[in-house]
């Protein structure tokens, strides 16, 4: 199997894992344990995935060894030990799988080892095996669709991952290929502050948030789309900073929204800020304790009049609150369990009403918009939820955790659905920070630690599995069967959708890549480092 292995200048060339090509013609490694192989060998995984991993990285990571394809489960499909010894060519394919998770396993204790501390496995902790779990899930299908923030917000970027909020784009002419040095930048934009929050754009407004070094001032920005030029800037009124920031994720992660007249944005411990397109503060909502691990993430969303933002805490209360967006006025609260999240919430049209649903705190709950009461939970997710609802055709989808799981499931119910409404889940190899991208039937995944997925989305069945040797923090988007995924070494990859991994290009802008594109006007905006870039084959109008 062929890997990808990158040099610098982020060129690739063809890479070969070693392997027992007769055993395993013989009896063919799953995708999953192929891969696990492959990241043995590799150097680059080492340097740029395995090196850099927090210890939580690695309490999820060397769980990937217990794969479906294992030796105990090649054992038990084989007949068992004494018919698999007395094969040579069983015994051998028995082996080579051992050997594999031996291996993976030496570089899971070399991990820790430069924490000082033991490797669970080595306490005799089990992993389970990886698959699918299929649930009872056999409710009534109900066509599913994401609640836009306002009237024409279709034709535009209004929050973030677009219109629908799920990476979809009405654009089938983005370009394909651009560099640093200038092919098909129509302009670029140094943004004062610090920041990896996503621009949004309505017409020719783009909005994006930065923040001061250590985070005592907040600024939110208008661009104008023609030529990159900064309209204005405000500085959001000020506010003690957060402690325990990380540095990947900064002061200003949370993208702000629009409906056409006003840009809110949630800026953490200075809190809701709202302006007109002008630049003229509306209103300014400050009565918020924020503390958590890691700080601010999830972004504001708007429904109807309101302004719902919610964001799971564990050292503070969670936040989940809806507020008048033309007056900054609390118009309902609810109170939710301390945990880690950053996740955003999604508004999904369900049969005859509208459903407000957030994944957090090991499980995923539907709302009244309006009032904010709880109508059902689900159990599903881990403790630390990221990436937002993707909304399917007749399904929902939640992904979670690092290496966790991703699971589907029916909207709708009462109370504890667990039960009745999971579909299936697929026990690991969900992303921790990326949104997957529903596309055609199938879920497309790119784990921070560079593993892209594609999965059935009925089933959860694996359709292709495959390293990219990069990390990634953005999030997917889809444009005319393409599929546009930054990552954080400064490297977009164009993917073609389908039934393999196949990458049409490669484009570096030199800068890491941490914040979620946008699309307007068949440009596309990536901020990269310092600067906002807007890539496009002609001029914006």
């Amino acid at each position: 199997m062929t890997g990808l292995l990158m040099l610098a200048g982020c060129c690739l060339v063809a890479w070969q894992a070693p392997s027992e090509p007769n055993i395993d013609k013989k009896y063919p490694l799953d995708p999953q344990l192929r891969q696990l192989a492959q990241d043995t060998q590799n150097p680059v995984y080492r340097k740029l995935v395995l090196e850099k991993m927090l210890i939580t990285d690695l309490a999820a990571e060397w769980q990937r060894s217990q794969t479906a394809d294992n030796p105990e489960s090649f054992l038990k499909k084989h007949g068992g030990k004494e018919k698999v010894f007395a094969n040579a060519d069983l015994k051998k394919a028995y082996e080579r799988r051992v050997q594999i998770r031996n291996a993976f396993l030496d570089l899971m204790r070399a991990g820790y080892k430069r924490y000082n501390r033991e490797a669970p496995f080595d306490r005799g902790e089990k992993a389970e095996e990886a698959g699918i779990k299929t649930g009872a899930g056999a409710g009534k299908r109900l066509a599913l669709a994401p609640v836009l923030p306002a009237p024409g917000a279709e034709k535009q970027w209004p929050r973030f991952r677009g219109p629908s909020g799920q990476g979809r784009t009405g654009a089938a002419s983005l370009p394909t290929q651009w560099d640093a040095k200038g092919k098909n930048v129509l302009w670029h934009t140094k943004i004062p502050g610090a920041g990896n929050s996503s621009p949004i754009a309505w017409g020719e407004h783009i909005f994006l948030t930065s923040a001061s070094p250590g985070g005592k001032e907040r600024f939110v920005h208008r661009l104008r789309h023609s030529d990159g030029a900064i309209l204005w800037t405000r500085q959001a009124p000020a506010a003690p900073p957060e402690k325990g920031v990380r540095d990947k994720n900064g002061f200003a992660s949370a993208t702000p929204v629009t409906d056409g007249e006003r840009v809110i944005a949630f800026l953490g411990s200075a809190g809701l800020v709202c302006y007109d397109f002008k630049g003229n503060q509306l209103w300014h909502y400050g009565a918020l304790k924020f503390q958590t691990t890691h700080g601010t993430a999830a972004s504001p969303l708007l429904y109807r009049d309101l302004v719902i933002l919610f964001h799971d805490q564990n050292q503070s209360e969670s936040l989940c609150l809806a507020l008048d967006k033309k007056t900054g006025k609390l118009v309902w609260s609810q109170k939710r369990k301390r945990a880690m999240g950053w996740s955003t919430p999604t508004v999904v049209h369900v049969g005859d009403h509208d459903e407000l649903i957030y994944a957090g705190g090991e499980t995923v709950k539907g709302y009244d918009p309006l009032t904010g009461k709880e109508l059902w939970t689900l159990r599903g997710p881990t403790q630390e939820v990221v990436p937002t609802i993707v909304v399917g055709k007749d399904l929902l989808y939640s992904a979670s955790g690092r290496n966790g799981p991703t699971i589907a499931f029916l909207p709708g119910g009462t109370g504890e659905v667990t039960r009745t409404h999971l579909v299936w889940s697929a026990v690991r190899g969900g992303p921790h920070v990326p949104t997957p991208l529903y596309l055609d039937g199938r879920l497309y995944t790119f784990n921070d630690t560079g593993i892209a997925t594609c999965l059935d989305a009925e089933t959860g069945k694996l359709i292709w599995l495959q390293r990219i040797n990069d990390r990634f923090s953005a999030s997917p988007i889809e444009a005319g069967g393409l599929i546009y995924v930054p990552a954080e070494s400064g490297v977009t990859y164009v993917l073609r959708a389908g039934d393999r991994l196949d990458i049409v290009a490669e484009n570096d802008l030199g800068a890491p890549l941490l914040a979620s594109p946008a699309v307007i006007e068949d440009t596309l905006l990536l901020r990269a480092g310092e600067e906002l870039f807007c890539i496009g084959a002609r001029k914006p109008r």
